[in-house]
């Protein structure tokens, strides 16, 4: 595996946080944010966040979506990552990458895993099954911020995710928009169909050498033509891999996401290291 080089961190003594950066330093595994700190997590499952219609048939659709938060969790505002599930846009659901948000729930983040529409029927058009689920993205993500206070959501810390279709879902809410709604974009074995443009919120992309589904290279020169324009883009590459790296490097993917998200999109919005609750230590 490869990937460009970690930003220096603070690092913590006990409960202080330093003031100056240590050279390859990690953040202690007590991290709330970087490190599944707490023991579990609760779910609110098919909540409604949008009534609209499928882009091929017409038919009237409810679109759902799960609530992962932190077990026992008592702070006030917390940082949120949706998570949005791959099948080209032909097949899917919310399910499949439930397990990333329950993972982002145990290190202190609520982690939410959308339904958005798919193209069921006959004659696929890429494009318009793409901008349907891109819609249904931005209308997910206002949805999370007009119900902010029900369930403890920080507004502006909203991190769109996603693997495949999911991730192109993911960047396209990041550089589609005149200003983008999310404070960060994951993407799993996927590019945005629109390219980079400058002034943009961070952008963690992975890849495998070998993906055929989302050519590597493809994705690649996109992360460093996002970097050209000044924008944050961190590129992970794992080696001989091909686009189900969603499954078999999930573990990884997860771990270099919250670490990510933390140093590149929390740290600019005035979070700082905290640990642990003293129950989930």
């Amino acid at each position: 595996m490869t990937t460009t080089p970690r930003r220096l961190v603070p690092a913590l003594v006990g409960v202080a946080l330093l003031a100056t950066a240590l050279p390859g330093c990690d953040w202690p595994e007590t991290t709330r944010f970087v490190h599944p700190v707490l023991d579990g997590h609760e779910v609110t499952t098919g909540i409604t966040y949008r009534h609209t219609t499928r882009p091929d048939t017409g038919q009237p659709i409810d679109l759902k979506l799960d609530v992962y938060e932190p077990a026992g969790d008592t702070r006030d505002e917390r940082p949120v990552v949706v998570w949005m599930f791959g099948g080209g846009w032909r097949s899917g659901d919310r399910n499949q990458l439930a397990g990333y948000a329950a993972d982002s729930a145990r290190r202190g983040y609520v982690g939410v895993a959308i339904d958005y529409r798919t193209w069921t029927g006959p004659g696929f058009d890429i494009v318009a099954a793409s901008n349907a689920a891109y819609e249904d993205t931005l209308a997910a993500v206002e949805w999370l911020r007009d119900h902010a206070a029900d369930h403890r959501l920080d507004p502006d810390a909203i991190v769109a995710a996603g693997y495949s279709a999911g991730a192109v879902n993911a960047l396209h809410a990041l550089y589609r928009p005149e200003t983008s709604p999310v404070a960060g974009a994951v993407a799993i074995a996927g590019l945005s169909f629109d390219p980079p443009t400058p002034g943009r919120p961070p952008a963690l992309v992975f890849s495998g050498t070998r993906d055929t589904t989302v050519p590597h290279n493809l994705s690649r020169d996109q992360c460093a033509q996002a970097r050209d324009l000044g924008n944050v883009c961190r590129f992970v590459a794992y080696e001989g891999e091909d686009h189900l790296i969603a499954l078999t490097q999930a573990a990884d993917i997860r771990a270099q996401t919250a670490d990510f998200i933390f140093e590149e999109v929390l740290w600019d919005l005035g979070y700082r290291a905290e640990k642990a609750p003293a129950a989930a230590a």
